[in-house]
């Protein structure tokens, strides 16, 4: 199931992109958990859905956004950054 920390970031980062004026975006993720349940809200544990209904909503804000599910080591450097900020 998707963790309720991948969704709460992923919306930041929406939040995030349209505070900096981001029209487009890219979002590449080694959650393909969080991509299965913004394609399909069947996927979302029910605590999560308010949070990827959320991020549906925001999405619409912009006017192109792609998520790409990836290897880890593909979104590695992001994975490091985070650990760091969190200790």
């Amino acid at each position: 199931m998707i963790s309720m920390v991948e969704a709460v970031a992923f919306l930041d980062a929406l939040r995030w992109a349209l505070w900096k004026v981001f029209s487009k975006l890219e979002v590449l993720t080694d959650c393909l958990v969080l991509v299965q349940a913004l394609r399909s809200m069947e996927h979302a544990d029910v605590f999560v859905k308010p949070v990827i209904r959320d991020i549906l909503d925001l999405v619409l804000e912009f006017d192109y956004v792609a998520i790409t599910n990836v290897p880890r080591n593909v979104v590695r450097i992001a994975h490091n950054f985070a650990k760091s900020v969190m200790h």
